[in-house]
């Protein structure tokens, strides 16, 4: 034990040495690249770049800067802060294999998902997304669009029940993400976990794990940076132990996040599995009625080649995966209408015209008032409205890279170095940390115009604004960053665009929804999520009356 130990101290003190050794000696081919000042040298800017009060520090960066802004991290390290559309396409794109995930972040997710999509890099992710990618047709959302509107409307029973004697508050962040999970469980997995039972305690252990997971991560960050080092120490078994007898409470809350986590998913996947064995019948037992993702995977991969089949180990990452991406990323998006349909109430009523006219007539013609997935995708209003919040409020506000090689960023808008000289293109260093800035690519008024930084569901009226295509961001949704580009784009893009427009739906056909007396602000934890003053976590209390 204590040699593993005294070689994980040796192994900090080698790189602490060479960082020392890089900045006081090595001239840095970024010296004339414009970027604040550090006011640490332990850490840089990292208790920036991770302050979960430090949106606007996103926001301000390249616009004060330019759209490429040298930051440091651990030591003086020097990072690249990425907003320029050029320099943006060669790192997802057209480089993809050479700006790959960081270490940490592929380490850090192997721990908590397993060998999923968020911690597989090069030809493993590639294979894993081939497989996956059919999974999220339009055709099998299609398929997926009544269960979601189910699972939406009981929501709304919820509500009617606590709105029965007039208007009411209520947390509607805890009842989104409830409802996500719900969505997640039953189109997803084929699972139900409860989450809308009026007779059942929301609160289970999972969805307390679930939500606790994105702040715990992010209080981690700074210790996260070692992560490389200490999985190279000891079997997995020590690592274990490792963490059991470190005296750190956020970091045995992780432990213990995990873990549930993963015992949940095992059970469910278990389950699946036995059901399958059993044959069809068994499965249309199963709730989803076997429509669900996990469902049509893993028929897909019966009796398939096997480089169409992933291992059972991967299965269970990629359900993990899809909860956790599916829960927290969504829910934010949807929260953030809401919130923004508060502020103004004059865009809420002529959405709420919309969707109702829409619905109004689908239940002349259908008998209900669940619309068809063509019909809800091709709304024009909500789609605009859904594209400007992704754009203004993206959930997620940068992403990480890490050069495997030495590379060179062109760029599309050139920058006047700090010695006066036009800067057209910029080296990048093998290992170097490339930050991907998707809420200042989104906000860029390079990009949008000089009104970039305001809410406009009308900017979209005439499609992508021509700034925007023009600059042409590797992007796979509205010429935004906000679900990537090239081959780390969000997988399930679609699913995504389902659950928010639903959820949206139901909600504004039948209640008019206000803000509360308290301000709401967003902070950051790697995830936007909306607090209240005082909150001990995560809140957005809405008041909701009914038509």
């Amino acid at each position: 034990m204590w040699k593993a130990l005294a070689v994980l101290a040796v192994l900090g003190v080698a790189r602490l040495t060479w960082l020392i050794y890089r900045r006081a000696v090595v001239k840095s081919p970024l010296r004339n690249l414009p970027g604040p000042p550090s006011k640490s040298w332990r850490t840089g800017h990292l208790s920036f770049l991770y302050n979960p009060a430090g949106m606007s520090w996103h926001h301000d960066l390249t616009q004060n800067y330019g759209s490429v802004v040298k930051i440091n991290g651990i030591m003086g390290d020097e990072h690249l802060y990425v907003a320029d559309p050029l320099a943006l396409h060669q790192i997802t794109v057209k480089e993809q294999d050479v700006f790959e995930q960081t270490k940490m972040f592929v380490q850090g997710n192997g721990v908590i998902f397993g060998d999923g999509l968020l911690s597989t890099v090069t030809d493993h992710h590639r294979n894993q997304r081939r497989i996956l990618n059919p999974i999220f047709s339009s055709k099998n959302m299609r398929e997926l669009c009544p269960a979601v509107f189910e699972v939406a409307n009981k929501m709304v029973h919820l509500i009617n029940v606590k709105t029965k004697s007039g208007p009411a508050e209520m947390d509607m962040l805890d009842l989104i993400m409830r409802t996500a999970l719900e969505v997640i469980g039953q189109g997803g997995l084929g699972h139900s976990f409860e989450a809308l039972e009026e007779d059942r305690d929301p609160n289970t252990a999972f969805r307390t794990a679930l939500r606790g997971l994105i702040p715990t991560i992010f209080s981690l960050q700074i210790e996260r940076q070692i992560l490389p080092f200490i999985l190279k120490i000891g079997t997995p078994g020590f690592r274990r132990w490792l963490v059991d007898v470190t005296p750190s409470r956020r970091l045995h809350k992780l432990r213990d996040i995990v873990d549930e986590m993963h015992s949940t998913t095992l059970a469910i996947f278990e389950s699946k599995k036995k059901a399958m064995l059993m044959g069809d019948e068994k499965v249309l037992e199963q709730v989803g009625h076997g429509r669900d993702i996990v469902s049509i995977l893993m028929r897909a991969m019966h009796g398939a080649s096997t480089q169409d089949v992933m291992p059972d180990a991967e299965v269970l990452a990629q359900l993990t995966t899809l909860v956790f991406t599916s829960h927290d990323t969504t829910s934010s998006t949807i929260a953030h209408i809401l919130h923004l349909l508060c502020i103004y109430p004059d865009v809420q009523d002529r959405l709420r015209a919309e969707i109702k006219d829409a619905l109004d007539t689908w239940e002349r013609e259908h008998g209900n008032r669940e619309l068809g997935y063509d019909l809800l995708m091709e709304l024009p209003f909500l789609e605009n409205v859904c594209r400007e919040t992704l754009r203004l409020h993206a959930a997620v506000t940068f992403m990480t890279r890490t050069a495997r090689s030495a590379s060179v960023l062109p760029l599309l808008y050139p920058l006047t170095g700090t010695d006066g000289r036009t800067i057209t293109e910029i080296p990048v260093a093998e290992n170097q940390n490339v930050h991907i800035g998707i809420a200042a690519a989104n906000r860029d008024p390079k990009i949008w115009g000089p009104d970039a930084n305001e809410w406009k569901p009308d900017r979209w009226a005439n499609g992508v604004p021509k700034s925007a295509a023009t600059a042409h961001l590797p992007s796979i949704y509205a010429g935004t960053m906000s679900f990537l580009g090239g081959g780390r784009a969000c997988i399930g893009i679609k699913f995504a665009q389902l659950e928010m427009k639903v959820m949206i739906c139901v909600l504004l056909d039948n209640f008019r929804i206000s803000l509360p007396k308290e301000e709401i602000i967003w902070k950051l934890a790697n995830i936007q999520m909306p607090w209240t003053e005082g909150a001990a976590g995560p809140a957005m209390p809405l008041t909701l009356q009914r038509l």
